[in-house]
């Protein structure tokens, strides 16, 4: 069987793709690239990660990504130690068994060879302390300096520690971020109040309160147990973010695919007992989500409580689910994905939620004891 790692380097150089490139296209750092294709697995924060990433890769280089992953969790299994009482031969109870007079021997030489033991070691950790308060040389511990970087319209990616202190200049003025922690998430101190990023997740931050985003901070890599290795930040302002919201404002203007097809706004949905309903029939019939990817995003779906399916999506990517009962989506950014819902003839558009918002929600027909009516329904999950 061919090696996974193998098998992504060559499917890359078939395509002269440099992994610089390759890194900016998927938001995947070289590092972790470098460590699929050398099958290093131990610089990850996690295996969830892993496989995110893995199948992202694979994706973007065209190769079958569910092989991909089978590939890795045979890897795994071949690397498994073998427990060491399977390598320890057997004895049985009679062998292992001593007469008196020899446990008696046994059990007095490991008394005086512990009792040897705990003078020496004793004695070692008393004159290392004796040492440790008279030596004024020992080096003192690596400690990162604090530090303060001018962020501009030409963007920022910068390894950051906790302590440190981003300058973000925009039109209205200038405002301080600082990083409160950068293990397990990035943890930021901003002027409307703390914001948490976590790995491969965007989240844009309205610092002057016209509703607005100023920036946005995208975490491309983080040691999850290690904060001590500081996190790979890269930060959006000015002009270069202006333009992705005026094609974000485009696209909510003119949703793509809609056609011929009644375009409905959520405040135009029927209410059921407090619910949003979108659709409203003497039966239920099927349903199509469309999910577009505005950012990065990890996004989880479950059509009809049988098929499921997860996986990091990109900006620009497009995904499409049919349903006959409901969908449940789980998103951890849900300013990431615009979603569409399709039916009877008509289109609704949800609202996005707040940037950095983790959405969980119930997309499903219930029947309205009252009328015998069927309405399609948005449910939050808690």
């Amino acid at each position: 069987m061919e090696a996974l790692g193998k098998k992504l380097q060559e499917a890359r150089k078939a395509r002269n793709l440099d992994l610089d490139q390759i890194s900016r296209e998927t938001n995947i750092t070289r590092r972790y690239l470098e460590a699929l294709e050398d099958e290093d697995f131990s610089v990850f924060p996690g295996e969830p990660y892993l496989l995110g990433f893995l199948r992202n890769y694979a994706d973007y280089l065209g190769l079958d990504s569910t092989e991909m992953l089978s590939l890795y969790k045979n890897l795994r299994i071949q690397e498994a130690p073998v427990p060491l009482s399977d390598l320890m031969p057997r004895r049985s109870f009679s062998d292992r068994l001593l007469t008196g007079a020899a446990l008696y021997r046994v059990l007095a030489l490991v008394a005086i060879l512990a009792a040897a033991a705990g003078l020496v070691l004793g004695g070692i950790s008393l004159g290392r302390w004796v040492y440790s308060l008279t030596d004024d040389s020992a080096p003192a511990a690596d400690v990162h300096e604090p530090a303060t970087y001018d962020v501009t319209d030409a963007g920022f990616r910068e390894r950051v520690y906790a302590n440190d202190t981003l300058t973000i200049h925009t039109d209205s003025g200038m405002y301080r971020i600082t990083v409160a922690k950068t293990a397990p998430s990035v943890h930021l101190e901003t002027p409307t109040g703390p914001r948490i990023v976590d790995l491969g997740q965007d989240l844009s931050i309205d610092l002057s309160g016209d509703d607005i985003p100023d920036v946005r901070v995208f975490v491309a890599d983080l040691f999850k147990n290690d904060p001590s290795r500081g996190a790979d930040i890269h930060v959006t302002t000015g002009a270069e973010l202006a333009g992705e919201a005026a094609d974000s404002a485009a696209e909510t203007e003119e949703p793509e695919g809609t056609g011929d097809v009644e375009v409905a706004s959520p405040e135009s949905s029927v209410q059921a007992g407090g619910q949003q309903a979108l659709f409203e029939g003497g039966s239920a019939y099927p349903v199509t989500m469309t999910a577009i990817f505005r950012g990065y995003c990890l996004f989880r779906f479950e059509a009809d409580r049988t098929n499921r399916e997860e996986r990091y999506y990109q900006k620009s990517e497009q995904l499409t689910v049919q349903a006959k009962n409901g969908i449940r989506i789980w998103a951890s950014n849900g300013n990431a994905v615009k979603i569409q819902m399709i039916a009877g003839g008509k289109t609704v558009d949800l609202p996005l939620s707040r940037p950095g918002e983790v959405i969980v929600r119930d997309l499903k027909w219930i029947r309205d004891e009252e009328t015998g009516r069927f309405k399609f329904v948005v449910l939050d999950i808690d």
